[in-house]
């Protein structure tokens, strides 16, 4: 594969002066992404090749077209003195002052043609642009039904909503590098940052995503949390008028495709993995993976004297009453990693880029069952034990091949007579997907009792991983190794849905799905790779429809392409304007948001953000529903189909 150089935030830029911290973080004060190689090659930060022209400042400057709006000059003027790998601080602080004199100047004129204007209804609860100092409009909601409680002792408490959310333009966010903030705590070149932010915000994005990681704001001893450089990102986008969807990563950074930089779990939480070898995820060769702690530690007590649920929830306790006063009003959604990547899955294809000795993915490889810790054998043990079959709770399925075999070349997923279609294959496959969806709901229920939408006011989402290699063979090779139980109708084993259970889990708890591949089509990669990211893709939006689900989507490769967001645009808005078709999953509804992977050097270039800014304007545009079409049920009040749990 073609590689082109890195891109990493903390080494393209000078480091800024160090900052102050916040006056006070009390309660008054204040991403891999799942990728599949394509035949848009991405380079190892996200970005494809088709963008890899080197930037010139000067050159792209005078390029811009006089007729331009003034917003788009402003903002490639910021871009191009800011990323220009051979400007220095001194002419970026003169290009800011010229961008400031350039502000003062700009006119409310609107173009109807390209971009919505600002008395056009935007995303439920947040103000037009013209109003981002006013108080935010408050959505009319029906009464919301009382569930039954449920046995896992959280009661759901339904966020106050109907349909009419479908009627205006979905909200568009950026992915921030991942190394926007450093291993040391510091939030790097905070003035490159904020002019970039708000060359963003100029074109129509409405917000960011980052990833809060527990490495870096727990990594000196446990439940001692420096929050500092994300109260300081944090304060950037109030400013700017931008939200934010705040992941909780708990999980390393540097074992994947697209990871550009290496922020490992925190040192005294390896240090218990010395202590506990079963702590990590273990394959059948023995290699122990310290990119999470296994699901099937989640309640041994021996990571610094609490279990890892704990450790979650006190992280996430703490980051709300850290940011208590930012929560709905900048801080718009809690996203909770669930496994590697931030991904509700097993760690089944790692790269390992910096561990040459280890495990070693590589595309389109099946990938290896996750399931040989001690703990994990004793849970596979017991549930054999369970159903009568012992000898079947020894370990693995025997024949399943290594990380980079071809289905055809195991006996286990083998089309024909493969053991994955047998009795032994059921039960194996439905005990390792069930561990996974258990996982899931536990951490939803931690999560949601932590961030109660009724105190809070924010959503919480999960995310979802878009293994679709193998997926149009019958035994659904990557996806059974990764966790989802999605296979074909085969002799014994009958056809099932490997990711309804992961969308019942976020019903019930009122969470989000979010989902990559939003750009792909099955023609982008090798056919023999049998790649189906269209029918995976729908398969979830189907599932998440008829169980009332809000699915929100990613692009899984940095593409600038016209085709790439012609199908992104597509996909988000849905099909249709029937509220009761989305109902019954015969039409798709349109996404809750579009999130862009991601902020990078690439993305202001001249041609890439002229793209990107058309773009976001025609994604807004062709999200709004003037002629939605709304169910009295829907519309006078929440009915037990609107809120299907």
């Amino acid at each position: 594969m073609m590689m082109m150089e890195r891109f990493s935030w903390s080494r393209s830029f000078p480091s800024s002066s160090s900052s102050t911290p916040p006056p006070s973080l009390s309660r008054k004060s204040g991403d891999k992404e799942r990728r599949g190689r394509s035949r848009f090659f991405c380079s190892p930060s996200g970005s494809s090749s088709l963008c890899s022209s080197s930037f010139h400042p000067e050159k792209n400057r005078k390029k811009i077209d006089d007729d331009d709006d003034d917003d788009h000059q402003s903002a490639l003027l910021k871009a191009s003195d800011v990323f220009g790998t051979s400007t220095t601080l001194q002419r970026r602080r003169g290009a800011r002052a010229k961008v400031r004199a350039i502000t003062k100047e700009e006119d409310s004129e609107k173009n109807d043609d390209d971009a919505l204007s600002d008395d056009q209804p935007r995303w439920s609860g947040e103000p037009s642009r013209a109003d981002a100092n006013a108080t935010e409009i408050e959505t009319t909601a029906t009464p919301a039904i009382q569930p039954p409680a449920t046995t896992s002792g959280y009661t759901r408490k339904w966020k106050k909503r109907d349909l009419s959310w479908a009627r205006d333009a979905i909200p568009f966010y950026v992915m921030l590098p991942l190394d926007v903030v450093s291993r040391d705590g510091v939030l790097e070149n905070k003035e490159v940052l904020e002019v970039a932010l708000d060359a963003l915000a100029r074109v129509g994005v409405d917000g960011v995503m980052v990833d809060v990681w527990w490495g870096i704001v727990e990594r000196k001893r446990p439940r001692n949390y420096d929050w500092t450089p994300y109260y300081e990102l944090f304060q950037i986008c109030e400013k700017l008028g931008l939200k934010v969807q705040a992941v909780m990563s708990f999980h390393a950074c540097g074992a994947n495709v697209g990871d550009v930089y290496e922020i490992k779990l925190p040192d005294w939480v390896l240090e218990s993995g010395i202590q506990d070898p079963d702590l990590f995820f273990t394959d059948q060769y023995g290699y122990r993976n310290p990119e999470c702690i296994s699901l099937w530690a989640d309640d041994a007590r021996t990571v610094a004297g609490r279990t890892p649920r704990e450790c979650y929830r006190d992280f996430m306790v703490s980051f709300r009453d850290t940011f208590e006063n930012l929560l709905q009003s900048t801080i718009s959604e809690i996203a909770v990693g669930c496994g590697p990547c931030g991904e509700l899955r097993y760690p089944s294809y790692p790269e390992n880029k910096r561990s040459p000795n280890s495990s070693q993915w590589r595309f389109p490889g099946i990938g290896e069952f996750q399931c040989y810790d001690q703990r994990a054998l004793g849970a596979l043990a017991r549930h054999a034990a369970e159903v009568g079959r012992i000898e079947w709770g020894g370990s693995g399925p025997h024949d399943c091949g290594g990380y980079n075999n071809l289905p055809q070349e195991t006996g286990f997923f083998r089309a024909d007579r493969g053991s994955w279609d047998s009795e032994y294959g059921q039960f194996f496959l439905d005990w390792y997907a069930k561990e996974l969806v258990k996982h899931g709901d536990k951490t939803l229920q931690t999560t949601r009792e932590v961030f109660d939408y009724e105190k809070t006011g924010v959503d919480v989402a999960i995310k979802c991983a878009g293994v679709h290699w193998w997926y149009n063979s019958r035994s659904h090779a990557a996806e059974l190794t990764a966790g989802y139980f999605n296979t074909r109708s085969g002799d014994f084993v009958p056809e099932r849905d490997g990711y309804e259970p992961i969308v019942k889990i976020c019903a019930k708890y009122n969470a989000r799905l979010n989902f990559t591949c939003v750009e792909m089509v099955d023609g982008d990669h090798p056919w023999f790779s049998r790649c189906g990211p269209e029918g995976l893709l729908r398969q979830i939006r189907t599932a998440a429809a008829k169980y009332n689900v809000r699915v929100a989507g990613e692009n899984a490769l940095c593409r600038f392409d016209r085709s790439a967001y012609e199908r992104v645009i597509k996909n988000a808005r849905g099909e249709g304007d029937d509220v009761e078709l989305w109902k019954t999953g015969e039409k798709l509804p349109p996404m809750a948001c579009f999130t862009f992977l991601r902020m990078s050097r690439e993305l202001f270039e001249l041609y890439n953000f002229n793209s990107f800014k058309e773009f976001v304007k025609r994604m807004k545009a062709a999200t709004v529903r003037d002629n939605l079409r709304l169910s009295r049920s829907s519309s006078s009040s929440s009915s037990s189909s609107s809120l299907n749990s």
